[in-house]
């Protein structure tokens, strides 16, 4: 398909623009306080709170329109430090006011009140606080006008009591805490929201509609912050870290001992440029995990992807994504926004191979000696965000005889990154620039065959509006990148799975191998329909071969041209069956710079929401056959057969002590591969402190197309000289998560995680590509090829055509049998605001026993019985607001 076809078939679907709402502003008075203090008891006694009140809460659920059921009165009042939110929230049956306990920014159905501010007046970012009626708290940042980031933890203060006339809340937010453009006399947005559980119901002082889109650009108006002289802002947070880790070792490993007990000191800072800026710096970073990566079978070629959970790099993230904004849906079908940024990156494990040696120290992470961020605004429609971080040179340790090594494994490293938008037109376009950085300072060969010397990322990305009523809006990002290093390096990029350029029928990009350097380009264009019951996405894009960003971001793609269309309607009013459903259909296509179809398919989704609040949703796929670039792990193409996909889930309703929720999904294709999944679900919550959730997952699956390995071998003319071994793998896999979160106080929390995890691949029928571009292979033990299988050496001996002139060869038995139980306990204590201290234990034990046979009991057993690692952590973080 052309360039041309695919633009004509993105554009044919948009016929019309239809007209929007738009709301009159409210306006909100802010009482400032003179002599009073607040006392932060939940009480309301003090006579400001005693003034007019806001009452006109509107609901969006369950009767929208309809005014809230139970009467909300709230007030606002500030000082020179901090600004306070009082909320009186009566309530006719107050004996059903749920005040359940959880720990921080765990969201759950329970009576809830929240504050939305926006500070910058913006009509697009902001920050929420919210508290349920038992003290439960909540924050995080809002931006894209409807999007919400729940990864920034504020430092402020609440407390709410229960009474015979509903429950009250009062909350005491310090100004040090937002950021905004200080002025004499400032207009900032506010919304306010109430949530009562046995209702369902949620309404909010300014309430947008289903059909319509927007939140923060509908906020109501806050008046009366005049004279407000914050001071500067500068927090500093010290920690100390004391580990202990007990693992599964060698006996006579002389690096044991001496790595068993670490402590860990360094401090965190925080300083306020005006306003409106903030810069945060670190000294020696804890950036240890909390909770585990969850267990993974990757059988692909391409990297797995785990989110970033270390604080530093999570809060204030939003101002680093890139393509992101605009639109407030973004459908990617095989394609998507790059992300140029990839926070795990910096501080990843050493990546430097090692000589032999008899005992080995080998350094987990790579140290980060120092990192700083700048966050914020310039002005009102600028934003800016910047990161830089050092990590240092990084050595493993080799033992041999008595005799201690040192091998560098990973070089000294700086990372940059620097990213801003602006708005224009009152939010109706924006342009933004992304640039990101990695330079490396080699002193090891080795390391400079196998890492980039220098690579960069630029990138321009926006959106404008195309009617008065911002129904319409397209979106775009254009991005290139350029890397350089050795010759042995650029052989080894030119080779990963996402370009595979040795590919023996390539004809767009092919192997090079006196390269010292590779560029390449990105560009997307994508519509979106923001509101209404008719909904349209449709995007067009294209990523070079020589596009690589993994050196700080993370890269699913290249060389692949993509377009989709979306078409749907929504229904948001009841009909006596459904509170509200939905149907989308798609098609989408994508072709590499050769011309050859990778990926064409159709798709589809439906669902709804039941009167009694139980949801059922299904949908599924065509794939139509396509051509397959790494299914050779860089020989000729292959095919991708073609395939349909099937999937339904159901929910109950979320408000019960027991609720439930399933899905089962099913796939076959035209040559005979299957796969099942069943998930189930259950969240018990027997009392007020605590939930206890398990989710187990079964999976069984059949594909004919399972690389093994590849064989060079002169006489395989069909197939460039290369035999492309592949089998049927049968495999099993069966996994849980498992939960009991028990809270104390708002304060103090206790969480277990536990995940047991099995997999199970057992490899048959081994054959060989026959033709290139074909399903067509050649099965080992027929036509006069033999295959022998040597059980004590666990090797398959392959002699492809018999007496016949190919050479023999051999290749370990492939089968597996990964289990693993991993699991934490962490204990939080917030002593005082902002200061924390964690007590955390966490294991790992694995087993491999038994390798292509999935027999439960068995494997449950062997897992149970094997050695585990156990490492106990006590951390305690001091705020200090100076």
């Amino acid at each position: 398909m052309n360039l041309k076809r695919l633009i004509f078939l993105l554009l044919l679907p948009v016929i019309c623009f239809a007209s929007g709402k738009t709301s009159s502003e409210k306006i909100v008075l802010a009482y400032k306080l003179s002599s009073i203090n607040i006392n932060l008891d939940g009480k309301l006694t003090e006579p400001m709170w005693q003034r007019d009140a806001i009452k006109e809460f509107v609901q969006r659920d369950p009767n929208e329109g309809n005014p809230a059921t139970e009467q909300t009165n709230v007030w606002v009042a500030y000082d020179n430090e901090n600004i306070y939110i009082a909320a009186k929230l009566y309530d006719s049956q107050p004996n059903l006011i749920d005040a359940s306990l959880a720990r921080r920014d765990n969201y759950f159905s329970s009576d809830w009140f929240a504050f939305y501010v926006d500070p910058y007046n913006d009509k697009k970012t902001g920050y929420f606080f919210g508290v349920n009626a038992g003290g439960t708290i909540l924050d995080g940042v809002l931006f894209n006008d409807s999007w919400d980031d729940w990864s920034w933890d504020g430092i402020w203060e609440s407390k709410t009591t229960v009474d015979e006339n509903g429950w009250t809340v009062e909350m005491k937010i310090p100004f040090s805490q937002m950021r905004f453009n200080h002025a004499d006399a400032m207009t900032w947005g506010v919304n306010f929201y109430r949530e009562i559980k046995r209702n369902n119901e949620k309404a909010y002082y300014v309430m947008v509609p289903k059909a319509e889109s927007g939140f923060v650009s509908r906020f109501a108006a806050l008046e009366g912050l005049n004279g407000i002289n914050p001071k500067q802002r500068f927090e500093m947070m010290p920690y100390l870290v004391q580990k202990a880790q007990y693992l599964v070792h060698d006996q006579g490993d002389p690096f044991y001992k001496s790595n068993q007990y670490k402590t860990s000191i360094g401090a965190d800072f925080k300083v306020g440029i005006g306003s409106n800026l903030n810069v945060d710096a670190t000294i020696n970073p804890d950036f240890g995990q909390v909770e585990v990566d969850p267990a993974v079978i990757n059988l692909s070629a391409f990297e797995s992807y785990f989110s970033e959970k270390r604080p530093f790099f999570i809060e204030g993230m939003d101002n680093f994504y890139f393509g992101v904004g605009g639109a407030n849906n973004n459908w990617g079908f095989n394609f998507g926004w790059p992300e140029l940024f990839y926070s795990r990156r910096i501080g990843r494990s050493p990546r430097g191979n090692i000589s032999d040696a008899e005992y080995v120290k080998y350094p987990s992470e790579t140290r980060i000696f120092g990192a700083a961020k700048l966050t914020g605004k310039l002005d009102e429609s600028t934003t800016i965000g910047a990161i830089s971080a050092i990590t240092e040179r990084t050595y493993a340790t080799l033992w041999n005889n008595g005799t201690r090594t040192n091998e560098e494994v990973e070089p000294l490293t700086f990372y940059n990154v620097l990213r801003s938008k602006k708005d224009f037109n009152e939010g109706r376009q924006s342009l933004g620039f992304m640039f990101t950085s990695v330079n490396r300072a080699f002193n090891n060969n080795l390391l400079s065959n196998r890492l980039s010397k220098n690579a960069y990322t630029f990138g321009l990305d926006g959106w404008t509006f195309l009617d008065e009523n911002k129904e319409y809006v397209l979106t775009g990002a254009f991005a290139g990148t350029y890397v350089n290093g050795s010759k042995d390096y650029l052989q080894n990029l030119q080779k990963q799975p996402l370009r595979y350029f040795q590919r023996p029928d390539a004809s767009y990009s092919t192997f090079d191998h006196d390269l010292t350097s590779l560029s390449g380009y990105y560009g997307r264009i994508m519509l979106n329909k923001q509101n209404g019951n008719f909904y349209i996405n449709s995007a067009i894009g294209f990523v070079s071969p020589g596009f690589e960003q993994n050196d700080l971001g993370f890269q699913f793609m290249a060389d692949r041209i993509n377009m989709h269309t979306v078409l749907g309607y929504r229904w948001y009013d009841p009909d006596g069956i459904f509170r509200s459903k939905q149907v989308y259909a798609s098609y989408s296509r994508s072709i590499n710079f050769e011309g050859n179809t990778t990926s064409n398919f159709l798709w589809y989704r439906l669902g709804g929401t039941f009167t009694n609040y139980y949801e059922l949703s299904m949908g599924g796929n065509f794939n139509f056959q396509t051509y397959n670039a790494t299914l050779t792990r860089g020989g000729p193409l292959g095919i991708n057969p073609s395939s349909y996909y099937f999937w339904v889930f159901g929910s109950t309703d979320r408000r019960e002590n027991l609720s439930l929720n399933g899905e089962i999904d099913f796939s076959r294709n035209s040559i005979g591969a299957k796969y099942n999944m069943a998930h189930l679900s259950l969240t018990w919550k027997p009392n007020t402190q605590l939930t206890f959730s398990i989710g187990p997952s079964f999976e069984v699956s059949k594909a004919l197309q399972q690389w093994v390995k590849n064989i060079a071998d002169p006489t395989a003319v069909n197939t460039y000289q290369t035999r492309y071994v592949f089998s049927t793998i049968k495999q099993h896999t069966l996994s849980a998560n498992i939960r009991l979160n028990w809270t104390f106080t708002p304060k103090l929390s206790l969480q277990l995680f536990m995940q047991p995890f099995f997999a199970v691949g057992d490899y048959t029928d081994f054959k060989e590509l026959a033709k290139p571009r074909s399903l067509n292979y050649n099965y080992y033990g027929q036509n006069g090829s033999t295959i022998n299988y040597n059980e004590n050496g666990g090797v398959y001996n392959v002699d492809p055509d018999g007496s016949g002139p190919a050479q023999a060869f051999s290749f370990n038995n492939p089968n597996f049998n990964y289990k693993s139980l991993r699991g934490t306990a962490v204990l939080r204590w917030e002593a005082m605001p902002g200061s924390i201290l964690y007590f955390v234990w966490s294991h790992n034990q694995t087993n491999f026993d038994n390798a292509g046979e999935f027999n439960f009991a068995r494997d449950f057993k062997q897992l149970w019985s094997s050695e585990g690692d156990d490492v106990i952590m006590i951390k305690f973080s001091y705020w200090l607001d100076i």
